[in-house]
């Protein structure tokens, strides 16, 4: 396998491919238990090992018939066929030179047959061998049926590596994106208190409040929807806790409403719902259902449609407040309100005897992308 390879690059490339793995010294597991367990039966031998050869030793990931977890070495045989990608047969030890000094065989009970299927990474790396070893000389060896199957579960180990080497990947992804996510949020949480109080001292000598304190409730929504998503690890979060926690800034629980299927908002979708029900809110605290004391409101969604076609719809229905008023004016809430769901899709308004009410609706895919 080597060529005309250096056999210190060589040795050096195969040891840290064998590192990228980050499974020595790990525990047991099953998969790998499996798998020396099957190639003992089918081998018909006592022994049998997963061998991963370091430079100063060989670490067994699973065995059968050997107490020790590890050997030095010189006590190796399996390093014998690191630079071969063929199967290294020995039908005695005590006759080949390589191995008749080495302490495991030169006694009365020793190792006497081994025959060692290399672990082939797929750059062609040979990280160790899966070996099945006999207490007594086999001069026939493996039959041509055996060595086949040893070389197939020698297969099935480097599978079994790189899936556990891609599941650790995704594991130390997930961590460097939470620990980004929290960082961001930190600075994030800096800046809206920064903005907050700026806005304060700012604005303090403003004579005409209501803009103001508009900016400031704004300001306040869009800070309690970050820290509901802060709560989630910015993961998805259910479109219940969305409404219900907008609301409560608005009105106690027994002043509203809310029905409707489990549906999951990503992040963006969320912060613009949310966004979308403080400005209903409070547009019903200051001229709605919320501004007497009988009002309420009902907040309702549904899904219709299938897979990328899926529609979210939204209804906020006032009832036992004043009667509603077209505005003649277009506010700056207004424009909010109108942009609908995730910042788009279809948007009606009704103004009567009866109260405000609202339908919005939009494709689910917009309020569920990243």
């Amino acid at each position: 396998m080597r060529g005309l390879v250096d056999p210190q690059l060589y040795d050096r490339a195969r040891l840290a491919a064998l590192s990228e793995y980050q499974i020595l010294d790990t525990p047991p597991e099953d998969d790998f238990d499996d798998i020396v367990q099957l190639a003992a039966q089918l081998c018909g031998t006592p022994i049998s090992l997963v061998s991963l050869v370091e430079t100063d030793r060989q670490w067994f990931k699973a065995r059968v018939g050997l107490e020790q977890e590890e050997t030095p070495i010189d006590q190796s045989v399996c390093r014998l066929g690191l630079g071969s990608s063929e199967m290294l047969i020995i039908p005695d030890l005590t006759a080949d030179p390589r191995t008749a000094s080495n302490s495991l065989v030169d006694v009365a009970d020793g190792v006497r047959f081994y025959a060692g299927a290399p672990l082939i990474a797929p750059k062609g790396e040979v990280l160790g061998m899966l070996c099945v070893i006999d207490r007594a000389p086999r001069p026939e060896g493996l039959t041509s049926a055996q060595q086949g199957m040893l070389t197939t579960l020698a297969r099935q180990v480097i599978a079994q590596l790189e899936l556990r080497r891609a599941m650790l990947r995704r594991m130390e992804q997930d961590i460097e994106r939470r620990q980004l996510n929290e960082l961001l949020s930190e600075r994030l949480n800096q800046t809206l208190a920064m903005i907050n109080g700026l806005a304060s001292q700012t604005l303090r000598a403003v004579p005409s409040r209501g803009p103001v304190e508009s900016f400031q409730s704004r300001l306040n929504a869009l800070t309690e929807a970050h820290e509901l998503l802060q709560r989630k690890k910015w993961t998805e979060t259910d479109m219940r806790t969305v409404v219900a926690n907008s609301l409560a800034r608005h009105a106690t629980p027994e002043r509203f409403t809310a029905t409707g299927p489990a549906v999951q908002l990503a992040p963006k979708g969320a912060i613009s719902t949310a966004m979308l029900l403080h400005e209903l809110g409070s547009n019903a605290v200051k001229y709605g259902a919320l501004s007497v004391p009988g009002g309420s409101i009902a907040v309702e969604w549904s899904l219709s449609g299938e897979g990328e076609d899926t529609l979210l719809s939204l209804g906020w229905t006032e009832a036992g407040g004043p009667p509603a008023v077209t505005p003649t004016q277009r506010s700056f809430g207004a424009k909010l309100i109108a942009m609908g769901l995730g910042g788009g899709g279809a948007v009606r308004e009704s103004y009567g005897p009866e109260g405000y009410r609202g339908w919005f609706e939009a494709p689910l895919v917009h309020l569920q992308r990243e």
